[in-house]
């Protein structure tokens, strides 16, 4: 929620929601048909996470929200260290001992993720930043 001013007087309030694309849910749901888990992590709110999540098809158990860069680059190295040990409760890649983690990203903010993954999707500002690091 944002306000407007003129001379110090409010004069209107608005609200910026993300949108997810159109296409979205049918990636996330062909994503898990191909036995691929799919996880977000961002800087957002729960409830605009959540809002977003249940959008495209992922459950609330695979919404972290509210994270700051840090927070995101230790779930990546979270998720790689666990994506060859069978069984255990942490690892998104469940049953496939030759796993990766893939993340996207599309900020700055997202940038320390992204070199880290075994492979690293950068869009928009992070790109270049994620290139250079």
């Amino acid at each position: 929620v944002g306000y407007m001013s003129i001379d110090g007087d409010v004069v209107c309030m608005y609200c910026v929601q993300d949108a997810a694309r159109e296409e979205s849910r049918e990636v996330v749901c062909a994503l898990k048909l191909m036995g691929i888990e799919t996880v977000m992590l961002t800087g957002d709110n729960q409830h605009s996470a959540l809002a977003i999540a249940r959008e495209v098809g992922l459950a609330d158990e695979d919404i972290h929200s509210q994270l700051l860069p840090k927070e995101k680059l230790d779930i990546i190295a979270e998720l790689k260290f666990t994506k060859n040990t069978k069984n255990s409760p942490s690892s998104y890649c469940r049953g496939n001992e030759n796993g990766f983690v893939l993340m996207v990203g599309d900020g700055v903010n997202d940038a320390p993720a992204l070199v880290i993954a075994d492979i690293g999707v950068a869009m928009g500002a992070g790109a270049a930043l994620a290139m250079e690091m």
